[in-house]
């Protein structure tokens, strides 16, 4: 069975400090607007398994996605997901092209057993550039906190054009919302230059309610180079009073090719 949902994507990230979403920094990577965020395409996606599956996904499930094309603002998005036997595939097209694809099935794998060790933020305006000696494989990142709010889940919610009531009306956390602290504890740690997040991997563990904090730790998995890009993976962890909220593995490209290229 394939399910069908069609949205008008909307780029959150126009005052971001990542110039990729910039309409006119964008054009000189050769996009044609600003990039409606990654996390923000995979909020798109995991609609799907959330309608699918409920809250029974949020504790248990799992999902993939890797970001192909560009997503614009004000694309009309059409959403797909098939049943694959022991889960959904799930793509994303826009203008005649899959910018998107990615699965997801109800039950993933288990919350770690051991906790990612920890580290203190950098002060934000002492933040080292983003490098491969600042972003070396087995360095721990800074923990970020953050407070999640039934007000911010709601305009998250709006923005991601998901449907409120699918999270308690925005009592609990969407996986878009979480992973998008993901992209946080890594800006929060390095400062970059325009940078495009190009695929995620989580597992969740279980549910993030009005009022609770949220700890997101983060260790270096690899720093590479590919097609002339500068890659930076993490392990990510997040939880709430030690409680296991959401695993993850994230890929961004920190440094693309048209900057190393201008330097």
């Amino acid at each position: 069975m394939t399910s069908v949902r069609t949205l008008i994507a909307f780029n959150t990230a126009t005052a971001s400090e990542n110039k990729i979403h910039d309409d006119t920094v964008a054009s000189r990577f050769g996009f044609t607007g600003g990039l409606v965020p990654g996390v923000d395409v995979f909020a798109y996606l995991a609609h799907m398994p959330m309608a699918k599956w409920g809250k029974d996904w949020l504790t248990s499930g799992q999902m993939r996605a890797r970001f192909i094309k560009p997503v614009y603002d004000g694309d009309s998005v059409e959403v797909k997901s098939a049943d694959s036997g022991d889960g959904l595939d799930l793509s994303i097209s826009a203008r005649g092209d899959v910018c998107a694809t990615g699965s997801a099935k109800l039950r993933g794998a288990n919350a770690p057993s051991d906790l990612l060790p920890d580290a203190v933020l950098p002060d934000f305006d002492s933040r080292p550039p983003a490098s491969i000696a600042s972003l070396a494989p087995g360095m721990t990142l800074g923990v970020l906190r953050e407070t999640y709010t039934r007000e911010e889940g709601l305009l998250h919610i709006a923005a991601v054009r998901d449907d409120a009531a699918l999270y308690e009306d925005g009592r609990i956390a969407n996986a878009a919302w979480l992973l998008r602290r993901a992209n946080y504890v890594l800006a929060d740690n390095v400062k970059l230059g325009p940078w495009i997040h190009v695929e995620s991997d989580i597992n969740m563990h279980g549910l993030l309610h009005d009022g609770e904090e949220l700890e997101v730790r983060a260790v270096v998995a690899e720093n590479i180079e590919t097609k002339g890009h500068l890659m930076v993976v993490l392990d990510i962890q997040m939880l709430a009073s030690q409680r296991f909220i959401m695993s993850a593995r994230h890929w961004a490209i920190y440094e693309p090719r048209q900057v190393r290229q201008t330097r």
